[in-house]
C-alpha cells in the first residue's frame, strides 16, 4: 500500500519538526548549563554509604524519564494544565512510596532522608512552574503568561523555599530559578517583557529573589539568573547583576561560571532602546493626584526640575526592595544638585490609610503622591501602567522622556540620565 502526502503538507510539517527538534536542543543546551553551575559538593561525594549509594541507583534507574529535565519541557507542550498536575501528583506518590518502602531505608542517615524528601518535593514544584514559562517562552506571540490556578501554588506558601541543605539537590537548583521567574511574572500580572522594557527583566528578578532567597540559595539563583538570561537581557542590567552577585559570600566559583558565559555581553554597550514616542508634555489639567495632606497636585507644579516618578503601592514587594538603593542615590547628589530635581513616589493603592501607615514606615525621601484605585487609578490609566514599580523620567519643561525609566538598584546608569537632565 503506497501512502501519499499532499505536498502543500510537507513543508509545514518539516517546519513543525524543525522547531521542535530546535526547542529539545535549547531545552538540552540549558539544561546542561544549569547542572555544570553549581558550586557546592555533590551528592555523589555526600552520601557514600553501600546502603544510600544503592538506594539512588536504583531511584534514578526507575524514576528517571521524571527527572530529565528537557523531556519533561517538551512534554508539557502538549499537555493541559490539569493533566500535567495530575501526572506530576502520581509522579511524587509514586517516588515517596519507593522511598519509604525501600528494604534499606532504615540504614539510611537523616541527612539522606533530608536529601531524598527533598529532591522528590522540589522536582513537582519546579516542574509546575516551569510550565507557564516553558509554554509562554514557546509563543512569542503571546503578550502575557497564562497563571497557574491559585489552588495549585498555595501549598508552596507552606513549605521553606529557602532551604540551603536542599541545594545539591538538581530539583532543587531548577525550582530556585522557575520560583523567581514564576512569581516575578506575577508580581507583572503575568504580562511579558518587551523590547522597551527588556532593561529591567534581569533586575526585577534578581530584586525578587533578594527579597525572598538568602545565603547560598540566593547566590545560586543570581547565577541562575545570570546565565540563563544574560543574552536577552541589557549588558548594563547584566553587570548590575552581576556586581549582585560579586557581594555575595565567596562568590568567586559562581563569578567565574557567569563570567565564562555572560563575560562577553557584560563587555558590551547597551544598544539605544528603540521608542515609537517622542517627548511629550503633560498636560497639567488631565493628570493629578493629591499629596499626604489631600491638597490636589499636578506635575505642572514641578516644572522648572526633573521628575523622577515612582509608581508603587504598599503591597508590591519589588517596589519595597527598591527603597533603599534609592535612598542611595538621592545620598549620592550634592545640595546643588538635590534642589533640581524632584524624587516623587505616586502610590496607587486603594486605601489612604494603608498608604499613609506604609510612609510612615517605610520614611521614603521626597514628595509623595496618592492615585487611588489600583490597576484602574487614574495614574496607571495615563501611563499606560502593566506593572510595578514603574518609573518614569520627565525633564524640565514638564515632558516626559522616558516612561519606563532604570529603577534605582541601577544606581550609576541611573545617575547619569537624571544628571544628563538637570544639565539641559
Amino acid at each position: 500500500m503506497t501512502i501519499r502526502v499532499r505536498s502543500h503538507l510537507i513543508l509545514p510539517m518539516l517546519m513543525n519538526l524543525y522547531r521542535f527538534i530546535l526547542l529539545l536542543i535549547f531545552l538540552g543546551f540549558r539544561y546542561s548549563l544549569a547542572q555544570s553551575l553549581y558550586q557546592g559538593p555533590q551528592p555523589e561525594t555526600l552520601f557514600t554509604s553501600a546502603s544510600e549509594k544503592e538506594f539512588l541507583t536504583e531511584f534514578a534507574s526507575k524514576f528517571k524519564a521524571d527527572y530529565d529535565a528537557p523531556s519533561q519541557y517538551a512534554k508539557l507542550q502538549a499537555t493541559g494544565i490539569d493533566a500535567w498536575e495530575m501526572g506530576l501528583f502520581d509522579a511524587r506518590k509514586a517516588q515517596l512510596a519507593f522511598y519509604k518502602s525501600h528494604p534499606k531505608e532504615s540504614a539510611f542517615s537523616d541527612s539522606f532522608r533530608k536529601f531524598v524528601e527533598a529532591r522528590i518535593r522540589w522536582n513537582y514544584w519546579h516542574s509546575l512552574l516551569a510550565y507557564p514559562i516553558i509554554r509562554g517562552n514557546a509563543q512569542p506571540s503571546l503578550t502575557s503568561l497564562n497563571a497557574l490556578p491559585s489552588v495549585m501554588v498555595e501549598e508552596l506558601a507552606t513549605l521553606n523555599v529557602n532551604d540551603e541543605s536542599a541545594l545539591p539537590a538538581d530539583s532543587y537548583q531548577n525550582f530556585l530559578f522557575y520560583y523567581v521567574t514564576y512569581f516575578n511574572a506575577k508580581a507583572r500580572n503575568f504580562v511579558k517583557y518587551t523590547t522597551a522594557d527588556i532593561q529591567t527583566s534581569l533586575p526585577d528578578k534578581a530584586s525578587f529573589a533578594r527579597q525572598h532567597l538568602t545565603g547560598k540559595p540566593y547566590q545560586y539563583a543570581l547565577a541562575r539568573l545570570l546565565v540563563e538570561n544574560c543574552e536577552k537581557a541589557t549588558p548594563s542590567s547584566v553587570r548590575d547583576v552581576f556586581n549582585l552577585l560579586n557581594a555575595t559570600p565567596n562568590p568567586a566559583g559562581y563569578a567565574m561560571a557567569v563570567k565564562t558565559r555572560c563575560g562577553e555581553v557584560m563587555a558590551r554597550k547597551d544598544e539605544p532602546i528603540a521608542t515609537a514616542s517622542k517627548k511629550r508634555t503633560i498636560a497639567p489639567n488631565t493628570f493629578s493626584f493629591v499629596n499626604q495632606s489631600g491638597e490636589p497636585v499636578t506635575l505642572d507644579d514641578f516644572k522648572g526640575k526633573v521628575v523622577y516618578l515612582d509608581v508603587w503601592a504598599s503591597w508590591c514587594g519589588p517596589c519595597r526592595a527598591e527603597f533603599p538603593f534609592s535612598k542611595q542615590l538621592q545620598e549620592r547628589l550634592t545640595q546643588k544638585q538635590k534642589e533640581q530635581i524632584v524624587f516623587l513616589y505616586l502610590s496607587i493603592d486603594d486605601n489612604e490609610d494603608v498608604w499613609k501607615r506604609a510612609l510612615n514606615t517605610l520614611q521614603l525621601q521626597g514628595e509623595q503622591g496618592l492615585s487611588t484605585g489600583g490597576w484602574k487609578s487614574r495614574t496607571v490609566q495615563y501611563f499606560g501602567i502593566q506593572s510595578i514599580p514603574r518609573y518614569i523620567l520627565i525633564n524640565k519643561k514638564g515632558q516626559i522622556v522616558d516612561d519606563n525609566a532604570k529603577r534605582p538598584s541601577m544606581t550609576d546608569a541611573l545617575l547619569q540620565d537624571i544628571l544628563k537632565l538637570t544639565a539641559e
